[in-house]
């Protein structure tokens, strides 16, 4: 009776912080739309990346790519994948182009692709029909946007994705779907 009591009470904790976080993310669309100036000059993805080190279980988690322009949103995303979904986001980029560029230099130094649809540059069906084409069947391709149509939808499954995911609406499913790579052995 115990346990379950205390599953129960994890289970609740779980829901509130992926709420909470929901609602950051949210949020921060919301200010990003309103507000696009930007303060100080935008970091190439190189400059982004440079400082970015792998947490100490990396060879346990799901290493992502993140492909999303909006730094708040990347930063929200990294933050939750790794404490939800245990996974290592391993570098991102705001740009199809930036995405290709990185994903042929590195073709095996990830497992999972997340890719928005629309990039500041470019956009992500692009970076999708790219992988359909050159990733391995282990990698997973993923996406994760806003107001996930069900054209939209249909067009990123026939790129080839694993997944379409709406940021609103369905994160804690993503997260959980990105939780369940972990199961899958590595190359």
């Amino acid at each position: 009776m115990a346990a379950h009591a205390d599953e129960s009470c994890t289970l609740v904790i779980r829901q509130r912080r992926v709420l909470r976080q929901m609602k950051a993310l949210s949020d921060s669309m919301r200010r990003s739309r309103r507000d696009n100036a930007r303060i100080g000059p935008r970091q190439t993805d190189d400059e982004r990346n440079q400082h970015r080190t792998r947490s100490p279980h990396c060879e346990q988690m799901t290493r992502i790519y993140l492909i999303e322009d909006n730094p708040l949103i990347a930063t929200t995303l990294s933050d939750g994948l790794q404490e939800f979904a245990d996974c290592d986001v391993i570098g991102t980029a705001s740009t199809s182009g930036g995405a290709i560029d990185w994903l042929k230099k590195n073709p095996q130094e990830w497992d999972a692709a997340v890719i928005d649809i629309f990039l500041a540059e470019g956009n992500g069906l692009t970076v999708a029909q790219y992988l359909q084409e050159h990733k391995s069947p282990t990698q997973r391709t993923v996406v994760l946007m806003n107001h996930a149509t069900s054209e939209v939808r249909e067009g990123a499954l026939s790129a080839g994705v694993d997944a379409v995911f709406d940021k609103s609406l369905e994160l804690e499913a993503f997260y959980d779907f990105c939780k369940k790579l972990n199961i899958s052995p590595r190359r």
